[in-house]
C-alpha cells in the first residue's frame, strides 16, 4: 500500500468542507427560527408603535407641445414627442415650484405652508412618455386627497403661462384612498425574522470555527499537513458494559484495604 506523501505547502493551505458547516447550522435551525420569530415580533410592534402610517393621493398629466397641434392638418414628430419628453421634466420642477403650490393652498384655505407641502409633494415621470405623475404624502388620507386635487385642477392653468407653446391635461385625477402606504408592517417583520436568523447563524459559525478540538486523524492532516504514524489507543476511558474495568479504576484501593482488614482479623 502506497504511503501518503508529505507535502509541506499543506500548512499553508486550509481547506473548509462545506458539509460539516451545513450540519452544524441545520442542528440549529430551530434556534434560528425561534430567535427571528422574536426580533420579527418586536420589529412589528416598534414600528407600529414608533411610525406613524402616512398615506398617498395622486394624479397623472399629460405634456405636449401646443403648436404641434395647432392645426388639423398638422402631424406630430419625433422631435415635437422628444420636445415634449423634455418639458416634462420642467414640469416636475415646476410643479414642486413655490407659484404652484402656494396657490393650490389657497384654494383650499390651508394654513400649511410651503416649506410643509413641498416635503410632501413628489413627481415621477414615466419612462419615454409624455406623462408625469404627481403624489401627495400626509399623515391623514383626507389631507393628502384635497392637497392633491387642488394641485390638479391649479397646475394646468400656471403651466401654460410659465412654459409657453405648452399644455397640461390632467389624465386620471386624484382618488381618495384609505390604504396605508407607510410603513409596511410585514416588510419589517421579515427584516426582523432574516436579521435574528443570521445572528444566531454567525455566533455558530464563530464557535465552531473558533473550535480547536480536533476529533480525528483526518482533521490532523487538514490542518497541519502533518502525517499519521500510529494512534495510541485511549485505555482510560471503560467499555460499555464492562463494569469490573470501572471498578478496578475507581476502586481499587477500597479492596485491597478490605483484603489486609480480613487478614488481619482471621
Amino acid at each position: 500500500m502506497k504511503e501518503k506523501e508529505y507535502n509541506p505547502k499543506q500548512k499553508n493551505e486550509i481547506e473548509i468542507d462545506i458539509i460539516p458547516i451545513l450540519k452544524v447550522l441545520l442542528s440549529r435551525v430551530w434556534l434560528m427560527a425561534l430567535v427571528g420569530f422574536i426580533v420579527a415580533c418586536i420589529a412589528f410592534g416598534a414600528t407600529k408603535l414608533m411610525i406613524k402610517p402616512t398615506y398617498r393621493c395622486g394624479f397623472s398629466a399629460y405634456v405636449n407641445n401646443q403648436h404641434a397641434q395647432a392645426s388639423e392638418k398638422s402631424v406630430l414628430t419625433n422631435s415635437d414627442l422628444a420636445a415634449a419628453q423634455q418639458l416634462t421634466k420642467t414640469f416636475s420642477y415646476i410643479l414642486r415650484s413655490n407659484t404652484i403650490l402656494s396657490a393650490s393652498l389657497e384654494s383650499i384655505n390651508s394654513k400649511m405652508t410651503y416649506d410643509e407641502i413641498s416635503k410632501m409633494v413628489s413627481t415621477e415621470i414615466k419612462d419615454e412618455t409624455e406623462l408625469i405623475s404627481v403624489y401627495v404624502v400626509n399623515q391623514d388620507p383626507q389631507t393628502a386627497y384635497e392637497l392633491a386635487n387642488a394641485i390638479a385642477k391649479t397646475a394646468p392653468a400656471y403651466m401654460s403661462q410659465i412654459v409657453e407653446g405648452s399644455s397640461m391635461k390632467i389624465v386620471d385625477y386624484p382618488v381618495y384612498s384609505s390604504v396605508r402606504y407607510k410603513p409596511n408592517y410585514i416588510k419589517y417583520a421579515i427584516l426582523g425574522f432574516i436579521f435574528g436568523a443570521l445572528i444566531v447563524a454567525v455566533i455558530v459559525l464563530i464557535r465552531y470555527f473558533s473550535d480547536d478540538v480536533i476529533r480525528s486523524e483526518d482533521e490532523i492532516e487538514q490542518r497541519f499537513g502533518l502525517p499519521i504514524l500510529g494512534v495510541l489507543p485511549d485505555n482510560t476511558v471503560s467499555n460499555k458494559g464492562d463494569g469490573d474495568y470501572g471498578s478496578y479504576e475507581y476502586g481499587y484501593g477500597s479492596k485491597a484495604e478490605t483484603a489486609q482488614e480480613g487478614e488481619s482479623k482471621a
